[in-house]
């Protein structure tokens, strides 16, 4: 209980200290403000109100291992994402909606989870020019778990990002930081990127959890190329049958790290339509406060991911 305590006082230290600096520093503020003048009596343009989203994805089987070989596991992702934004002022938004994830795998010998699932709130504050977000703060309080919707599994990951302006339409630079308290190894992590619009055809963005090389021949069709990080932090269920033990009741890092290729078909402005496949380079288990890992071998995958907006 002491050393929960301990953490969790670093993390709630380690998180102010980074939200002070990207939300309280002069150059923030700043520029928010030279931002909202700029803007003057301009009216805003449309800002989408309902955001849906849906993916689903399946990996191939390969050899899950620690040391010695458990056997081929494959897995099944699948998310869905509703929210709804309400004005609060000007460009200011309030961001509120529901989300449900859920990783499935194939039986091995090893111990870890057969699944896991997470489902939360999102709670959000966006500054909007248009559709695009210019900076944010999202918690995402919910509950991450194998089964066990309990106060154990229950975690509020915080999310904040701002978008920098280098040159108008082509170039911007994001800056953020990410924490979780159920996650293992870095609790607070710091997150950047880059987005280059060299011209209306070609766009790279260097984003995650999903960088890409997009080339748009037309207003319908873009291609794309690049990879996806998947995953997310859980709790295990408390099971004493377990062996090791220390994997009961356990906080463990899933994560997948794809590369591949595809395709985004847009009937409308309002709806996107994504499917992709490539290679899953590894699939991850990292149970890394019990100081165990277990791993895949490369296995291809299919993607498909449908959003709309209105």
């Amino acid at each position: 209980m002491q050393l929960r305590s301990s953490r969790m006082k670093t993390f709630r230290h380690s998180l102010l200290l980074l939200a002070g600096f990207i939300f309280c520093s002069p150059v923030w503020a700043a520029s928010i403000k030279d931002q909202v003048e700029s803007l003057g009596d301009e009216k805003p343009e449309a800002v989408s109100r309902d955001l849906f989203e849906l993916e689903s994805s399946y990996v191939f089987g390969s050899d899950l291992h620690r040391g010695g070989s458990f056997g081929d596991q494959d897995a099944i992702s699948n998310s869905f994402s509703y929210g709804h934004r309400f004005l609060l002022s000007g460009h200011l938004y309030l961001h509120l909606g529901v989300s449900y994830d859920r990783f499935d795998f194939g039986t091995t010998g090893a111990p870890v989870p057969d699944h896991l699932q997470g489902v939360a709130g999102n709670i959000s504050v966006e500054y909007m020019h248009g559709n695009d977000i210019g900076a944010f703060i999202q918690v995402k309080p919910g509950f991450y778990t194998e089964n066990d919707f309990n106060s154990a599994s229950f975690d509020a990951p915080i999310t904040l990002g701002r978008i920098f302006v280098l040159q108008p339409d082509k170039l911007y630079v994001f800056a953020g930081v990410n924490a979780s308290f159920l996650r293992g190894q870095f609790p607070v992590i710091p997150l950047a990127g880059i987005i280059w619009m060299p011209n209306d055809k070609w766009k790279v963005l260097g984003l995650l959890p999903e960088p890409r090389i997009i080339y748009s021949p037309c207003d319908k069709w873009d291609f794309w190329a690049g990879g996806q990080l998947i995953g997310g932090s859980f709790r295990t269920d408390r099971d004493d049958t377990i062996v090791p033990h220390k994997l009961s009741n356990a906080q463990v890092d899933y994560s997948e790290y794809r590369v591949g290729a595809g395709f985004i078909y847009s009937p409308s402005d309002a709806i996107t339509i994504d499917f992709g496949g490539g290679y899953a380079l590894q699939r991850k288990f990292d149970f890394y406060r019990a100081d165990m890992t277990f791993k895949t071998d490369p296995a291809p995958y299919l993607r498909l991911e449908f959003k709309a907006k209105f």
